[in-house]
């Protein structure tokens, strides 16, 4: 028998901008998912390669728009945002990872009062017990350059929440031996650190001294260099040596003009940072003593001075998460996405691609070790090395 008819073959060549309209589509949904774009960025970046003939078969922009509105309702179909935190409930969702590992490393639970939770994954904290130095920006955070290891949910600031949370972190790695650790200018966080971990170093960080000093000069004075050049040589001293420190901000102190406020802003450097001792001869100890913010003997070592990966990280997390006041639901998926980028940034860690640092820092890392190493020179004077250090870290 001879076959002389065929039914249902198709012939004709596939249509190019119907599939193009479905990736284009696609690649919408997915952004909308994944990301915190705004509609119209999102819509407009899939439209870069759309020939006219796909534009014009694509939905209406109201349309495209409504997907996307759907794409991020599903996402965050989660439960009734909780009034409190007793009445918080993780699903499992929740609890891992997209991989599937563990990430709720710690819930101090319904019952507590000032219930906080830990999250991480278990390379996350193998990575913490091998490190020595730690930085920390309220939650515990470390290692790597804006790639936290724990992601902390505190209910707030207290001394005592932040000893707890320490306390818990210690159970999690019980390995764990920092010799530094680098806060805030927090006492809470400080004293809590220090009674948990009582045998490492405690830092506060350089950024933030600059920044505290900055706060108490109007921003009149940022216009006169000169007179900014003498202001900026007071967080300076955090390169001198220790004992040189008091000696060394009187000097500076008498090379400020006698204004009210710049008397205010001595006023406040000596109590905060350095300390007083008052007509009686008592002696007033510092807010934050000499020894907190000071870097003369590990700068020679290139150890870090400041906390600014972390807050570089907590900026690029406030983007992502796309507004300041998230749910709980949002902020965890949040969270788990980007523990996903954490991961990555340990794997290239690992296989000894450590992120670097840019030319210009290298440099003044490497001439600020120098004057280090010179300050116990013969030719050496304190106000030559103080005069120095300001034209390297200005």
């Amino acid at each position: 028998m001879e076959i002389v008819k065929r039914t249902n073959e198709h012939l004709h060549a596939p249509d190019v901008q119907a599939t193009a309209c479905c990736e284009i589509k696609a690649g919408i949904k997915r952004k909308a998912r994944d990301t915190q774009d705004s509609s119209h960025q999102i819509i407009g970046e899939g439209m870069l390669t759309a020939s006219e003939g796909t534009a014009a078969k694509l939905p209406k922009l109201d349309s495209l728009k409504r997907t996307i509105q759907r794409q991020r309702a599903s996402v965050l179909s989660a439960p009734v945002q909780p009034t409190a935190l007793a009445e918080l409930v993780l699903p499992a969702e929740y609890q891992r990872t997209a991989k599937g590992e563990q990430f709720l490393l710690y819930d101090s639970g319904e019952d507590d009062a000032h219930r906080f939770l830990i999250f991480g994954t278990q390379r996350n904290l193998g990575m913490l017990q091998q490190s020595k130095i730690w930085l920390a920006d309220g939650p515990s955070r470390r290692r790597l350059p804006s790639s936290p290891s724990l992601f902390v949910l505190l209910p707030n600031k207290t001394e005592d929440t932040y000893r707890r949370m320490w306390e818990q972190i210690r159970i999690l790695c019980p390995l764990a031996q920092p010799e530094q650790m680098l806060l805030d200018f927090e006492k809470g966080a400080i004293n809590s650190f220090e009674h948990v971990w009582p045998n490492t170093v405690v830092k506060c960080c350089f950024f933030h001294l600059t920044q505290n000093i900055w706060r108490h000069v109007q921003s009149d004075y940022t216009h006169d260099e000169e007179l900014a050049m003498r202001i900026r040589k007071i967080p300076d001293l955090a390169f001198a040596r220790p004992a040189d420190v008091p000696d060394l901000f009187e000097q500076v102190s008498m090379d400020l003009p006698l204004t009210s406020e710049i008397g205010e802003l001595v006023d406040y450097f000596e109590r905060t940072y350095i300390g007083r001792t008052l007509a009686t001869g008592h002696h007033v100890a510092a807010t934050f003593p000499i020894g907190l913010w000071n870097y003369h003997f590990t700068t020679p070592f290139g150890l870090p001075r400041t906390t600014n990966a972390v807050e570089a990280w907590h900026r690029s997390f406030n983007a992502t998460v796309g507004c300041h006041h998230p749910t709980i639901w949002k902020f965890i998926l949040a969270l788990k996405r980007e523990q996903g980028l954490v991961g990555a940034r340990q794997t290239d860690y690992l296989a000894g691609k450590p992120p670097t640092k840019r030319r210009r820092s290298q440099q003044s890392e490497q001439v600020l070790k120098t004057l280090a190493g010179e300050y116990y020179s013969p030719n050496h004077t304190k106000t030559k090395f103080h005069t120095s250090v300001y034209t390297i870290s200005a």
